[in-house]
Parts: structure tokens; sequence; C-alpha cells
């Protein structure tokens, strides 16, 4: 934690069936760059409380069952609002943050605030655990905040129309305008949801802060489908991303590029996981199921 920063920080990290080697590993990295950290326990049946035994810094809540992302955040969300938390970061079991990583991001944020920009969110830049490749972010457009251009800090920080919750800031002010993480979404596009409704309801600005650097892993590794390197999700996350991409389509406020763009990609991997990736029964029945209840609603 910085002693010459006045604002109060607090984050939320969220567990579901953890490795408990990487997932400590997590919290010893993030701990000391914030006040309070909230574990948020989706384990099923679970209390993991004597982990955290001893650690001042550290809040365990189990929900005792898996309520989903958006659910626990906001439960995290709550806990760190009644402490007084100023800002709040957004962070999961197996993301690695350096040493500087909150606070790169608190200070570009206070950076474009005083320079009159309408910050929503600023996230880290994702880069691949295994590799130390950077994640693409090029699907959810990208440029240079124009009030920014010539300035000596322009190419550290890049807009986006969304951007991931895994490692992010918000401020608890914003935070509360907008409303929290949509809890009917369970998991997939509980972020970028959040990142539309920021702009079109309150003309609130997503960013990711290039030096701010935070080591993951998407899905269950990558396979090279059509010349390009795509993340594989778990089969459960398969049935997320179909019936939640059908619920979003009836958003006035979702873009109509990321709806194109992801119904190829869907089509595509409805042909490709079936196939290609086992186990491959349980990957379509999952895709049919969410298609079913996508339509459904």
């Amino acid at each position: 934690m910085d002693a010459k920063r006045k604002n109060k920080i607090g984050a939320v990290m969220v567990l579901y069936n953890p490795a408990w080697s990487l997932t400590m590993e997590a919290v010893d990295a993030l701990s000391p760059q914030v006040d309070v950290l909230c574990v948020v326990d989706n384990t099923p049946g679970a209390d993991n409380s004597a982990r955290f035994a001893g650690r001042p810094d550290v809040i365990y809540v189990a929900n005792g069952a898996n309520v989903g992302i958006a659910a626990a955040q906001n439960a995290g969300i709550r806990r760190l609002l009644e402490l007084n938390c100023d800002f709040l970061i957004f962070s999961d079991q197996d993301s690695m943050t350096e040493p500087d990583t909150v606070a790169k991001l608190y200070d570009s944020t206070m950076y474009m605030m005083r320079r009159g920009i309408a910050v929503g969110i600023v996230c880290t830049r994702a880069m691949n655990r295994m590799t130390g490749c950077k994640y693409s972010i090029s699907g959810n457009g990208r440029w240079t905040p124009p009030e920014l251009l010539g300035d000596p800090r322009a190419e550290d920080i890049t807009e986006c129309y969304a951007v991931r919750s895994s490692v992010s800031m918000v401020s608890a002010s914003n935070f509360l305008l907008v409303g929290g993480f949509d809890e009917s979404l369970f998991i997939d596009g509980v972020d970028h949801e959040w990142c539309w409704r920021a702009w079109h309801h309150h003309r609130l600005r997503s960013f990711v802060i290039e030096s701010a650097i935070m080591k993951h892993m998407i899905g269950e590794g990558s396979r090279t489908l059509a010349g390009k390197s795509i993340s594989i999700p778990a089969p459960m996350r398969v049935y997320y991303q179909y019936r939640n991409y059908l619920w979003l389509r009836r958003r006035d406020y979702i873009p109509s590029a990321w709806l194109k763009r992801n119904l190829r990609k869907y089509m595509l991997k409805m042909m490709y996981y079936p196939v290609m990736v086992a186990p491959r029964m349980k990957y379509l029945r999952n895709i049919l199921a969410g298609i079913r209840d996508g339509i459904r609603r």
C-alpha cells in the first residue's frame, strides 16, 4: 500500500475450486497493494477461512455455492463499500499482479481525471502466463484518447469500448452510479456489459493501462484456428457464452460490431468444438443448451 495515497482501495478476488498454491501466490501479490482484500469463495460447500487465519488484511466470504462471478463480485463490493473504500479492484484466483500494478492503475486514473476525462474503469494489460505474450484487445476497438494526443503518457493509455474485469479498477462512486454487475449473466460477458452500460448510460469510458501488467491464463489453453490463436473455454463456459450472446442481443446498448463479430465466431466454434476439442459431446450439449435457453430467456 502506498503511504502517500489518500484514497482507500479495496480489492475483490473471486474463487472457485482454486489451485491453492497459485491462488495464495495471487493473494500475496495483490494484498500488499491495497488497503483490504475481500476473498469471495464460490466453491460449493467450502469454508476455507482457515487458510486466511491471522491475516487482518484479508476478509474471507464463503458463499457455499457457485452463485456466479457477478454475484460474488457484487457481494465483495458491498463489503468494501461498508468499509468506505474509494476505489475498487476486481481480480480472480489466478491473476498475477506485479508489485506496482495497482499503483499504475490508480496513478493513470488520477492523471486522466485531472485532464477532464470521464474515467469509468481502467484495466491491466493481460499477458499469457505460459507464453508471456499479450492477449489481444483489438476485438473491442482500441484508440488513443483524443485528450492525450501528443501527451508523453499517451502510449501507455489505450481507450477501448470494453475491458476485462481482471485486474481492473473503478471508483466506488462510479460503480454506484452505473450499478452492480448483472448477476443474470452469471459469468460470460459480465465485464463487457458493465462497460457498455457505463458508456451508453453515463458516458464513462474504459481504458487499458499498458504498463500495468497482469499475468493470466484464459480458458483451458489455446488452439490455432484459421491461422489465429483462440482460447479454449471449459465446457461449462460455452453454455453461458451462447446463452448470454442471445440474451445480450435484446439490449439496445450492446454494440452491433460486437454482435456481428461474435456471431461469426460462435458459428465457427459451434462446428469446431464438437469435432476437435474433447470432451466433444459435452461441448455439443452445452452449446445446444445455451442456444435453447438463450432463445427461451
